[in-house]
C-alpha cells in the first residue's frame, strides 16, 4: 500500500506546484442550472466581453459545469437556447457556484422553498450521478448506472438477483445487497437485517444519487460498506402535465411508464405508474414488476414532502449453474430450481413524509434548520425453492430528524446533529415443497423483532480559504429477538461508536483539491444469519459478532475548463468478517471469519472537447481492488493471505460520447479481470470485456420534450459470468453451481415524452 500513498503524494506535490504557478489568474467555476427545477443545462455557452466585444468563452459540460479564466474587468454572459441571457461582472460571478437561468422572456416571481437537497450530509469524498447518468440502456434496471464507478461493483444473476458491493464490502453476500445503507429521500430502503434492494427502484424517476464508498457518513448510519442516497425527480410545469414512455427489446424486455403532474399554488404532486417485464434469456426466467409512486410537496414557510410507493414483483428464479452447464447451455436453469418452478412473489408498500423548515435565526450562530421524516412500510414475499417454500411478512416503521446550524460565523461553518430510530417485525413460515412446486405441510415458523437506533453529529468547519475539516461521530445500537416454537433468543449488541475525520485542502479557484479521511464503520449481523440447518435436521444457533473496520484514504482532484481527474488511495482493516457458509440443504448461515485488508486505488477521468455545436466527451473509471484475508482459519483449512473471492481485482469502465445539437452517440467498454469464487482460491470466473452502443436524440422543442433512443448491449455476444455464487457446494456428487451467465447480445429501442 505504501507505493499507492507515495504515488498520490507525488501527484499532490506536482499539482500544488502547477496550481501555485497560475494562482494569479482569476478563474470562474460553477454549474449552470434551470432556475425553476435546478436541473443542469448541459453545453450552455459562457463568454466574457471587454469593450462590448466577445473576447473568449467556453461551453459547459453535459452536467452544466464549466471553468473559465477572465480578466478582473470582464463582463460575463451565459446563454442557453430557450433561456434568457444572464449578464454579470467577473467579481459577481466569482462569488457564485451555481448560475441560474430562467426560461422565457420575463423573469418569474421567485418562490423560496426547500428542495430535496442532501449535499450537506457529505464531505467532498462523495460521488454523484445526475438524471442523465442514471437513465441508462432500456431503463429497466438502475444497476448499470452504478456498476463500474470507482470502488463500486454490481453483480447481477437476473433482474431479481443482484449484489452490490462497495470497496469489496458485501461481495460475499449470497443473493442480495448487504452492509450498504440505501436511502430514498431520507427514507431508508435497507431493512432491519441490513439488506437493501436497489434493483427494484425505477430509474426514470430519479434526478440524483449520492454514492459514498468506504464507511457511510455518520448521518447515514456509518455502515461498513458505505451508502447510496437516491433523490426523486421533480417534474415542474403549470397546472396539469403528462409524461410517458416505453422501451422494448430482445428476450421480451419491455417497459412502459406514465406520469401525471399537477400544480395548484404551493402544492405540487406527481403520480407515476411503471411496468417492467422480461421473458428472460434463460429458462424459468420470466419477470414482471409493476410500481406506483405518489410524490408531492407543499408549503410556503417550510417545505413538506411526501412519498407513497407500491411495488408488486413476480419473478421466476433460474439460479446458478455449474461450470459445464455454464459453458455448454448457459440458457438453461438449474435443474432443481426448474423442476419446482422456483419463483418469488413480492408485494412492497412504502410511505413517508418529510418536513424541512427554518426554526430560528441566531445571529452569528447562524440559521437553525430542521429536517424530520417519519416512514412506514410492509413487505411480503412467497418464494418457492427446491428445498422448501418460505412465506415472509414484515412491517417496519421509524423516524429520522436532523438539526443544522448553517452559515455559522461562530463555528466557522456548519454543525449538524440528529438521529434515526427503526423497528421491524419479521414473520417467517416454512413449508414442504412438493412435486412441481406445490406447497406441502408446515415445517416451522419464527418471528423476529429488529430494532436499532443511532445518533450522529457532524461539524464542518472552514479554516481560511483553503482548509476545511469535517468531524463526525455516530453512536448506534442494534437489538434482535428471535422467537420459535422451541424458545426465544435475544441478540443485543453493545453500543458502537464510529468517529470520522476528513481534512480537505482546496485552492480557492477550485482547480485543485486534496483530502485525507479516517473513519470507522460497522456491519451488524441479523439473528437469522446465525441459524444453521444441520445434516440431521436439527437447528443450531451460532454466536455472531459484528464486523467492524477502520478506513483511511487520501486523494486528489484536478479540474480544468475541459477535464476533471480524481485519484483516491484507500486501505480498510476489517475484523470479525461475516462469512457466508452453505448448510446441508442449500440454505446459508454466517460465521465470523477472522480479519481482512481491503486496499486499492480509485481513478476517474472526464475530458470534454467542444467544436461549435458539437461536443465529444471521454469518461473512464478504474478500480484496483487488492482485497485479501489477513488471519482466517476455517477448520481444517487456513485461508490467511488468500484473495477475497467475489471481487474483480481490476475493474475498468470507459465511455465515449458524441453530441451534435439534438443527437448523440455513446459507446461503453466494460472490462473486468478474473475473480475467485471460493475462499481457497481454487476456482475462478474468467474476466471479460464488453462493448455497449447507444444512439439517441432529444427534441426539447417538441411539447414538453421528446427523447428517442436505440441501443445494443454486449455487441460481440460474449459469454461471461455476470454474478458468482461464493463457496458454492455440490450435493449428492454434483458439481458446485457457482456461475450466473450474463445476457448475450441484445437490442432495445425506447421513446420518452416529457423530459
Amino acid at each position: 500500500m505504501q507505493i499507492y500513498h507515495r504515488l498520490v503524494l507525488l501527484l499532490i506535490f506536482i499539482s500544488v506546484i502547477f496550481v501555485n504557478a497560475s494562482a494569479q489568474e482569476i478563474r470562474l467555476a460553477g454549474q449552470i442550472v434551470d432556475m425553476a427545477n435546478q436541473e443542469p443545462l448541459g453545453f450552455a455557452t459562457v463568454v466574457y466581453l471587454q469593450n462590448d466585444q466577445v473576447v473568449d468563452g467556453t461551453a459547459a459540460d453535459m452536467d452544466g459545469f464549466f471553468e473559465l479564466s477572465v480578466p478582473a474587468d470582464a463582463i460575463i454572459q451565459i446563454t442557453y437556447i430557450g433561456y434568457n441571457t444572464k449578464t454579470l461582472t467577473a467579481s459577481e460571478a466569482q462569488k457564485l457556484v451555481k448560475f441560474e437561468l430562467y426560461a422565457g422572456s420575463a423573469l418569474p416571481v421567485p418562490t423560496v422553498r426547500a428542495k430535496l437537497h442532501y449535499d450537506d450530509l457529505y464531505a467532498h469524498t462523495v460521488r454523484t450521478l445526475d438524471e442523465t447518468q442514471l437513465l441508462t440502456e432500456d431503463a429497466i434496471n438502475i444497476s448499470r448506472a452504478f456498476d463500474g464507478l470507482p470502488g463500486v461493483q454490481i453483480q447481477q444473476g437476473a433482474l431479481n438477483t443482484q449484489r452490490l458491493s462497495l470497496r469489496g464490502i458485501g461481495a460475499r453476500t449470497p443473493f442480495a445487497t448487504d452492509q450498504v445503507r440505501l436511502y430514498w429521500n431520507d427514507i431508508p430502503l435497507t431493512n432491519g437485517a441490513g439488506e437493501s434492494v436497489l434493483e427494484d427502484i425505477e430509474t426514470g424517476f430519479l434526478r440524483k444519487a449520492y454514492v459514498q464508498t468506504g464507511p457511510a457518513p455518520a448521518a447515514l448510519g456509518a455502515n461498513l460498506g458505505g451508502s447510496i442516497q437516491l433523490v426523486s425527480k421533480e417534474w415542474d410545469g403549470p397546472n396539469w402535465g403528462l409524461s410517458g414512455g416505453l422501451s422494448v427489446g430482445d428476450f421480451g424486455r419491455n417497459r412502459e411508464w406514465i406520469n401525471v403532474h399537477n400544480k395548484a399554488g404551493n402544492w405540487h404532486q406527481d403520480v407515476s405508474v411503471v411496468r417492467s417485464a422480461s421473458a428472460g434469456y434463460r429458462d424459468n426466467n420470466d419477470y414482471e414488476r409493476v410500481s406506483g409512486t405518489i410524490l408531492g410537496r407543499f408549503g410556503s414557510a417550510g417545505e413538506t414532502f411526501y412519498l407513497v410507493h407500491l411495488r408488486q414483483l413476480q419473478a421466476e428464479i433460474p439460479s446458478s449453474l455449474n461450470i459445464n452447464d455454464f459453458n455448454e447451455k448457459p440458457e438453461a436453469a438449474a435443474f432443481n430450481w426448474a423442476s419446482v418452478n422456483g419463483r418469488e412473489d413480492q408485494l412492497t408498500y412504502l410511505a413517508g413524509i418529510q418536513h424541512a423548515r427554518t426554526v430560528a435565526q441566531l445571529g452569528r450562530w447562524g440559521r437553525l434548520n430542521n429536517r424530520s421524516s417519519v416512514f412506514a412500510g410492509r413487505r411480503t414475499n412467497d418464494e418457492v425453492r427446491p428445498f422448501n417454500i418460505i412465506n415472509e411478512d414484515s412491517y417496519q416503521y421509524g423516524l429520522r430528524t436532523t438539526f443544522s446550524l448553517d452559515e455559522s460565523l461562530k463555528l466557522n461553518g456548519r454543525l449538524q446533529a440528529g438521529g434515526e430510530l427503526f423497528v421491524e417485525t419479521y414473520d417467517q413460515t416454512v413449508f414442504e415443497v412438493l412435486e412441481g412446486g406445490a406447497q406441502g405441510m408446515e415445517i416451522g415458523d419464527a418471528r423476529e423483532t429488529r430494532f436499532y437506533y443511532f445518533a450522529f453529529a457532524n461539524w464542518q468547519a472552514n479554516w481560511g480559504e483553503r482548509w476545511q475539516t469535517t468531524l463526525d461521530v455516530n453512536l448506534r445500537q442494534t437489538q434482535f429477538n428471535w422467537e420459535t416454537n422451541s424458545g426465544d433468543r435475544d441478540y443485543s449488541f453493545s453500543p458502537f461508536l464510529a468517529p470520522g475525520l476528513t481534512l480537505t485542502y482546496t485552492v480557492p479557484n477550485q482547480r485543485f483539491r486534496a483530502h485525507a479521511r479516517l473513519n470507522r464503520g460497522i456491519s451488524q449481523p441479523d439473528a437469522s444469519s446465525a441459524i444453521e440447518n444441520t445434516a440431521n435436521g436439527s437447528i443450531r444457533v451460532n454466536e455472531l459478532r459484528p464486523a467492524f473496520g477502520w478506513n483511511r484514504e487520501i486523494g486528489i482532484q484536478l479540474t480544468d475548463q475541459k477535464w476533471n481527474f480524481a485519484l483516491t488511495a484507500f486501505q480498510m482493516y476489517v475484523d470479525d468478517l461475516l462469512v457466508q457458509r452453505p448448510d446441508s440443504i442449500e440454505g446459508t448461515f454466517f460465521v465470523n471469519g477472522g480479519s481482512a485488508r481491503h486496499q486499492g486505488l480509485e481513478v476517474q477521468l472526464n475530458r470534454l472537447w467542444t467544436f461549435g455545436e458539437t461536443a465529444l466527451q471521454f469518461q473512464t473509471s478504474y478500480t484496483l481492488a487488492d482485497y485479501f484475508f489477513q488471519d482466517y482459519e476455517d477448520t481444517p483449512s487456513d485461508f490467511s493471505g488468500n484473495e477475497i473471492p467475489g471481487n474483480a481485482r481490476h475493474r475498468w469502465r470507459n465511455q465515449l460520447g458524441w453530441w451534435h445539437r439534438w443527437m448523440h452517440v455513446q459507446a461503453v467498454v466494460d472490462v473486468a479481470s478474473e475473480q475467485w469464487v471460493d475462499d481457497a482460491n481454487t476456482t475462478t470466473a474468467d474476466g471479460y470485456a464488453l462493448l455497449h452502443l447507444r444512439l439517441g436524440a432529444n427534441f426539447r422543442e417538441v411539447g414538453r420534450g421528446l427523447r428517442v433512443y436505440v441501443g445494443c448491449n454486449n455487441v460481440f455476444d460474449k459469454l461471461y459470468a455476470s454474478m458468482v455464487q461464493i463457496n458454492a457446494r455440490g450435493f449428492g456428487g454434483n458439481l458446485p453451481r457457482s456461475f450466473y451467465p450474463g445476457l448475450p447480445r441484445y437490442f432495445y429501442f425506447g421513446v420518452d415524452y416529457g423530459l
